[in-house]
């Protein structure tokens, strides 16, 4: 039985928490139990060696100072990459070979929380997701060395570094929230992002993806009229004033036939009303309290030993308790409003009766047609025409040419689909509708709904 000799005259520093030797399995003659700082097996002389299992016993014996100088200096063992043979940290050669340690895996550092520590072997490989009790190296980068940031291992978090702890109940109710309402949020979101795109690509089929057509020029109307009009006396009247230039002038102050309201005041009104009142009763409810409790928690530091340190893993729990709590009772009651005194009165004005000359529409000629050469109607002889010098004499008339619409049908011969079957009229300004020739094809604009964007223009087609 070989105990390695620790180099270290002393501890570097009081160890905080309860130390405790863990124990160990041969793996070559299945002996039991054997001690952490026991680096050979008692049966069969074989090293311990990489993939062994420290497990946690009961009444197990503390680590002395001078177990600790056995043990190391505080790190995880190193396994030698020639014999696997497990050595203390503070060591660069194998016991059991003599090789360097170079660049050799370590044992892996673990913690437990309260009932999950390993009780033995088995347990221990159990509790081990990937398989393995040791940490490989990681391998050197030649181009850029940096230092990694030490973990540090809190002893009130047993897996802070290792396996996430289990969330309270609290936090499990927060955890489900907040997915809850993310869910919601980017399925709001996207469909809110969903719609913008639809409404991007509809405006831009509508507005900005559109084609050219050939619309052929296949008719012409246009209707417009001359109105004669005379210089008459005209009887009018308007409330308030009269024109400047009237005459005859007569005037009276009288009812306007409108009526304006007069505010008189205000009066108090009684009127039935239903009131509610605060009424506080006794009840049980229920609240949520934090308990707390002490657990023990075990980390094995991978050169035989394990500490255990207590850390706070209370939870949540929901409690009855005495309440007073307040309803709103309904009663029925008098309520007083405050209603508007009021009366109505007609309202007076001047009303003005005149006389005056103005221009008066005495006849009107219209005239239409279906072709190319808009006239107006000139059959008629006014009497005393006005030559527009200076103000005009009663009975003097004029003619006035009034423009009308001037409107050219087209058809696309290679769209029925546009207009009606093809077909569609378009209204202009008379010059710009003299400029149409019969049966020329102009361009038009339309979107993917055959909807015309562009009409046709024969001023842009020169």
């Amino acid at each position: 039985m070989l105990f390695v000799e620790n180099k270290i005259s002393s501890i570097n520093k009081e160890v905080s928490m309860a130390r405790t030797l863990g124990a160990w399995d041969c793996e070559y003659c299945d002996t039991k139990r054997i001690w952490g700082n026991i680096f050979d097996c008692p049966g069969c002389g074989k090293p311990r060696s990489r993939g062994v299992r420290f497990y946690i016993v009961d009444n197990a014996p503390p680590v002395t100072s001078e177990i600790a100088k056995v043990l190391g200096s505080g790190g995880p063992n190193w396994y030698c990459g020639h014999c696997e043979s497990g050595n203390k940290d503070d060591v660069t050669k194998c016991w059991n070979c003599g090789a360097e340690k170079g660049s050799s895996p370590s044992h892996e550092v673990k913690s437990y929380s309260q009932g999950a520590e390993p009780r033995s072997t088995k347990e221990a490989e159990l509790a081990d997701p990937d398989g393995k009790s040791w940490v490989d190296p990681e391998p050197l980068n030649l181009e850029v060395s940096v230092e990694k940031p030490r973990q540090v291992q809190y002893p009130y978090a047993p897996n802070f570094g290792e396996e996430p702890a289990e969330p309270s109940v609290f936090g499990k109710m927060l955890n489900t929230f907040s997915e809850s309402y993310n869910a919601r949020f980017y399925a709001v979101g996207g469909a809110i992002l969903l719609g913008l795109v639809l409404l991007f690509v509809f405006v831009y089929q509508f507005f900005f993806k559109t084609h050219v057509e050939t619309a052929q020029v296949t008719g012409y109307r246009w209707s417009q009229n001359v109105i004669v009009q005379e210089y008459q006396v005209v009887h009018d009247s308007n409330w308030t004033s009269h024109p400047s230039d009237a005459y005859n002038v007569s005037s009276d102050y009288i009812n306007t036939g409108r009526e304006q309201k007069i505010h008189d005041g205000w009066v108090d009104v009684p009127y039935q009303d239903t009131c509610y009142e605060t009424v506080s009763y006794e009840s049980n409810c229920t609240r949520s309290v934090y308990v707390s409790k002490t657990c023990t928690g075990y980390r094995d530091n991978g050169d035989g030993s394990y500490d255990s340190y207590d850390y706070e893993c209370g939870s949540s729990e929901s409690e009855s308790y005495s309440c007073t709590l307040t309803r709103e009772d309904p009663y029925s009651c008098t309520k007083t409003r405050q209603d508007e005194v009021y009366h109505y009165e007609d309202i007076y004005d001047w009303y003005y009766e005149y006389d005056i000359n103005r221009w008066v529409a005495v006849a009107n000629y219209p005239t239409s047609g279906e072709n190319h050469d808009p006239y107006y109607f000139g059959d008629f002889v006014l009497k005393s025409p006005f030559n527009g010098n200076g103000t005009p004499e009663l009975g003097q008339q004029q003619q006035s040419q009034n423009p009308g619409t001037y409107s050219v049908d087209f058809f696309c011969p290679d769209n029925i689909k546009i207009g009606s079957n093809g077909h569609f009229k378009r209204d202009y300004p008379l010059e710009v509708w003299k400029l149409f020739e019969m049966g020329k094809g102009y361009h038009i604009e339309v979107n993917f709904l055959n909807v015309i964007i562009t009409y046709p223009n024969p001023i842009t087609e020169k």
